[in-house]
């Protein structure tokens, strides 16, 4: 995986121990990045759930990623554009064993 996805989760509604609001986590993953439009149900809680919306990327992470619905996924492609939204799908996909090997998230 040589591509990487940059995750900014707002925490802001979290409290340290002083009270104060806690700063953004901030973290990348590796993934492979496949662009695109394809027509999708949407599982997000900002629109109706099941409501067919279009897509524009594919992420696939190794084994089980900690991705929210909440968070936003940034990533830069080859031609120097940068996609910033929120998942609008998460996936895991797993062995016969049931041990995680991909996380697939849909933009």
């Amino acid at each position: 995986m040589r591509q990487i996805v940059h995750v900014s989760r707002d925490s802001s509604s979290e409290l340290d121990r002083w009270g104060n609001p806690k700063a953004p986590k901030k973290f990348e993953l590796k993934c492979r990045i496949d662009e695109g439009s394809n027509v999708v149900s949407s599982r997000t809680s900002g629109v109706v759930k099941g409501e067919e919306v279009v897509s524009t990327a594919r992420i696939l992470i190794d084994k089980l990623a900690d991705v929210k619905y909440q968070d936003v996924l940034s990533f830069t492609n080859e031609l120097g554009e940068t996609v910033q939204r929120k998942p609008k799908e998460i996936n895991v996909r797993r062995n016969i064993g049931g041990k995680p090997i991909l996380t697939e998230v849909i933009l």
